[in-house]
């Protein structure tokens, strides 16, 4: 049976941070169970963008702080890495606190800069991805996520943040070819399964509520939890943040593959095991996916999804223009213009928008389908 350890946290106090990752990882069976004198350790944190801490739109760095002092106590040498989704890894990292952070502890800040090829012939979804090089050369990686919600994929979790493994602008292909979550959600799955962290843990201390993974409200959950199968800790986060978690499409996936317990088979153990609470969902967690046929929703996009709308938040940064995917978006007499027709529905301009200025509207056919389902 799975087991995920729910420790209670009330803060980001360095020693209160240290504490509760000590008791994580020994629940587990402790950090020597995963890492070995002298191994190299990737820590992947969410570093989507550099903003600062209190925004809680990133990994807090006491949490990263606290894993690599786990990991220099097994022996190991910690490194931390990660792809943003705007920015260097040296400017988001400086941003938001981990940076300093590494500088203290003494681990390396690894950029994503360079990329190998990885065959997975295997994959369902992707049998060949191209990933930071940083994965060949380290001997172990830890997942080390944040609790939010997130407007595409409805949460973003342990498995989801394995997505920074692949390197810079390469994202956007991902977006063009996966248009459906489902399909995405087969991605993802496929990249846990090359990568294969050792650990997969959520910092879910102050998560993030409604419109995430960027610009939602940070939410006081009060827990760090963690353990070997990282679909299984995004089942039971979910639960904590009040959705059913086998239905996310990412557990949904998994769950259809064997590769995910069912909630009943996870033995949830630690202070922090009945938490339950209700975070705001994001804009468009309902999809179609499931119950609208694929040629359907193919045909009548533009009505069947929520389509992005500028409103008059947007200060023209052009930010969401240059991370189209698809090239959707263009600024004409000083407003964003989107060709409906172009975009794919990844809802990527909402996620990185600053101005938290991207509005989600739903589809006059799904408007009434959603009224008689």
């Amino acid at each position: 049976m799975a087991k995920v350890v729910v420790v209670k946290v009330d803060n980001y106090d360095e020693q209160v941070v240290e504490q509760a990752m000590q008791e994580l990882l020994e629940e587990l069976g402790g950090i020597s169970e995963f890492i070995k004198p002298n191994d190299k350790v990737l820590i992947k944190p969410n570093m989507v963008e550099g903003v600062a801490k209190e925004l809680m739109v990133t990994t807090h760095p006491e949490v990263v702080r606290a894993l690599i002092r786990q990991v220099k106590q097994a022996g190991g040498i910690a490194l931390v890495g990660d792809s943003p989704g705007v920015s260097s890894t040296l400017k988001v990292a400086e941003k938001c606190g981990i940076l300093e952070v590494c500088q203290q502890e003494g681990a390396e800040l690894v950029s994503f800069a360079e990329k190998v090829d990885v065959v997975f012939p295997p994959g369902r979804t992707i049998k060949k991805f191209a990933l930071a090089a940083a994965y060949q050369q380290v001997d172990q990686i830890i997942s080390l996520a944040k609790m939010k919600t997130h407007s595409f994929m409805g949460v973003t979790g342990t498995i989801k943040n394995l997505f920074g493994l692949i390197v810079g602008t390469d994202k956007a292909q991902f977006h063009l070819r996966m248009k459906k979550r489902s399909d995405f959600a087969g991605m993802l799955v496929d990249l846990a399964q090359v990568v294969k962290p050792v650990l997969y843990i959520v910092d879910g201390i102050v998560g993030m509520e409604g419109n995430g993974p960027r610009n939602g409200i940070a939410k006081q959950a009060g827990v760090l939890l963690g353990g070997i199968n990282g679909f299984a800790v995004d089942s039971v986060m979910t639960e904590i943040m009040g959705y059913q978690g086998e239905k996310m499409p990412v557990t949904a996936r998994a769950l259809s593959l064997g590769l995910s317990p069912t909630l009943e088979n996870i033995q949830i153990v630690g202070s922090g095991r009945d938490v339950r609470l209700q975070f705001a969902r994001p804009r468009n967690l309902e999809s179609t996916d499931h119950w609208v046929p694929a040629p359907i929703v193919d045909f009548f996009q533009s009505q069947l999804t929520a389509k992005p709308e500028i409103s008059k938040r947007c200060v023209a940064c052009e930010r969401c223009i240059r991370h189209c995917p698809p090239a959707a978006m263009q600024m004409v007499d000083h407003k964003v213009i989107i060709d409906d027709q172009k975009c794919i529905r990844c809802y990527c301009c909402q996620e990185l928008c600053p101005a938290d200025a991207v509005e989600l509207k739903n589809g006059f056919l799904l408007r009434l389908i959603k009224k008689i389902k």
